[in-house]
């Protein structure tokens, strides 16, 4: 099987994503009496209006899925705007210039209502510089430029469609000079991506050489969150709103409260970022993801932990064969998390992971769209939601990010896969 077919295969969702959004869209419209449109369509909100909106739309919306359970009330962001730590621009090259644009739909330079104020004079400031005659040779090279880092500090991200010596030089003066009007920059990085793809840190097609190319400041990213000193790769996921961080592990620590002891799985595992925290609760962590980069930081951020708990991590695409080659032998109780891409799990993931009897799972959505496909896998695997909480994690917009937790009611008969869809 080619790469390219083994991916799209893997990111097959369950369910038909347009169809299973669209109640929970008109329901929110609804409530706000707007049309959404745009990234940010609720961002001229006040916030007490929206967080009201999105409770209520999302509780009817998760009672017409599931009758197991009510939903939770929304765990509301300690910063509902410019709270963004990962921003981007796409660059688009006209008889005019270099635009960097924050809003794909209209191509506007207008700042976004939910970054921070440092980002957009970074933007200002770069897009300034990369319309000078001296630089515009090598503007035309670049796909996006990315913000990432905490609220203190700033890594900015060149992606480019070409690498090269001049192309590196060109972009090391730019990011040198950078620093000295934007003091919060603290390192600089060349992504390649030769396809241009849409996305702005897409890691999917092959690259000859290197795929990201340090220019200047420290080789990993840190966060704190939870009590928790994180380091990951500048090309790694992490969650975009570091501000619900703590909330965010809190809530995933009181959902899977369970006494001391026992394994934690901890599926699509990233740099560690629910294992590090929740690890002192058990007595083995074993995580999994496909991104490398991220295994090697987990492995680096529980080092630097010193953990009672025996852990592993290991660098695998998600599916049933990987889980049943890398998890270990069941014999003690587990305890599973699942934090997946947003178009959800691959094919016969759930059925899987059912299969090892855990105790309890949870299981966490970045977007509403793929939860009734895979809460219809859990039931059909024996497993029932007891516990729903969203959490406000992208504020300004209609998403919403959910954890839901799910406990085996009953053993599953043996008969055909349920369908896909609603």
């Amino acid at each position: 099987m080619s790469k390219d077919k083994e991916y799209r295969e893997y990111r097959e969702p369950f369910c038909n994503e347009k169809a299973d959004i669209v109640p929970y869209i008109e329901r929110l419209e609804r409530e706000t009496k707007k049309k959404f449109a745009g990234p940010e369509p609720l961002a001229k909100m006040k916030y007490e209006d929206e967080l009201r909106a999105k409770d209520r739309a999302f509780s009817a919306y998760w009672n017409d899925i599931t009758g197991s359970c009510s939903a939770g009330i929304i765990v509301p962001s300690p910063m509902p705007r410019k709270y963004r730590t990962t921003t981007k621009r796409r660059v688009h090259i006209s008889q005019r210039g270099i635009l960097l644009s924050s809003d794909e739909s209209q191509k506007t330079d207008r700042p976004s209502l939910l970054e921070p104020d440092s980002h957009a004079d970074i933007y200002r400031i770069l897009a300034e510089m990369l319309n000078t005659p001296v630089n515009k040779h090598i503007s035309k090279f670049l796909n996006f430029i990315i913000l990432r880092g905490d609220y203190e500090t700033h890594t900015i991200i060149f992606n480019i469609k070409r690498i090269n010596s001049d192309v590196v030089k060109g972009f090391t003066k730019i990011a040198e000079k950078l620093k000295e009007h934007a003091v919060k920059i603290t390192g600089a990085y060349l992504f390649h991506d030769p396809e241009g793809s849409k996305y702005y840190l897409n890691s999917s097609s092959d690259v000859d050489g290197l795929r990201l190319k340090r220019l200047f400041g420290n080789r990993m990213l840190t966060l704190r969150a939870g009590g928790v000193t994180y380091k990951y790769s500048p090309d790694g996921f992490s969650q975009v709103n570091l501000s619900i961080c703590d909330a965010m592990l809190e809530t995933a620590g009181s959902l899977l409260e369970h006494g001391e002891g026992g394994r934690l799985l901890d599926l699509y595992s990233g740099y560690g970022f629910f294992s590090c925290y929740l690890a002192s609760s058990y007595s083995e962590v074993t995580g999994i993801d496909f991104s490398e980069s991220s295994i090697d930081s987990a492995r680096e951020n529980m080092k630097m932990l010193k953990p009672k708990a025996k852990w592993s991590f290991h660098s695998r695409r998600i599916d049933v064969r990987s889980l049943r080659d890398t998890l270990p032998e069941p014999g003690i109780k587990e305890y599973i998390i699942m934090d997946p891409p947003r178009n959800g799990t691959a094919p016969g993931v759930i059925a899987a992971v059912a299969e090892r009897d855990p105790e309890l799972v949870l299981h966490i959505f970045c977007g509403v769209e793929t939860i009734p496909g895979e809460i219809e896998q859990w039931r059909y695997a024996g497993y029932q939601p007891v516990k729903c909480v969203p959490l406000d994690m992208f504020p300004g917009t209609p998403d919403v990010e959910v954890m839901v937790l799910l406990k085996r009611t009953h053993v599953p008969k043996t008969s055909s896969r349920p369908k896909s869809g609603r």
